[in-house]
């Protein structure tokens, strides 16, 4: 490969990276007509191996109990993710949200994904587990 072809890589990857999840820039500006449905900002946190970036989610409400949430992290500053998993989300009896999903994101990724947390207020913190990582996700509303 010559030098004017390894600079390509990084001109390919970074536009990916700037993306967020669909759905996004619209709930971003609107005031979430629930305390779960929207835009959500923050971080997460692999305490498997200390990595860290930023998170962005869009939580959807899908039907009964069932809400869609859309994830886009970053890492190491120029890597990017996104993926969606189908949530229960209810009531925990103190003015709060417990949400829990899990999705199979394949061999290559990890395989079953699985997260659980609590919404409180403008807040959304869970913990997520897959086979070759766990740690926590911190969110707010932006």
């Amino acid at each position: 490969m010559r030098y004017r072809e390894l600079l390509l890589i990084p001109a390919l990857l970074l536009p990916a990276c700037t993306g967020f999840p669909r759905g996004w820039s619209e709930t971003k500006r609107s005031a979430p007509a629930d305390p779960v449905s929207g835009a959500w900002i923050g971080t997460w946190h692999s305490t498997t191996n200390g990595h860290t970036g930023g998170l962005r989610a869009v939580a959807t409400k899908k039907s009964g109990l069932t809400w869609n949430l859309r994830y886009r992290a970053s890492w190491a500053k120029i890597l990017c993710a996104g993926f969606s998993l189908d949530a229960i989300v209810k009531p925990d009896g103190k003015g709060g949200w417990l949400v829990s999903g899990n999705k199979d994101l394949g061999k290559t990724f990890g395989g079953l994904f699985t997260s659980t947390g609590t919404i409180r207020g403008p807040v959304f913190n869970s913990a997520y587990e897959a086979k070759m990582d766990r740690g926590v996700m911190e969110l707010h509303r932006p």
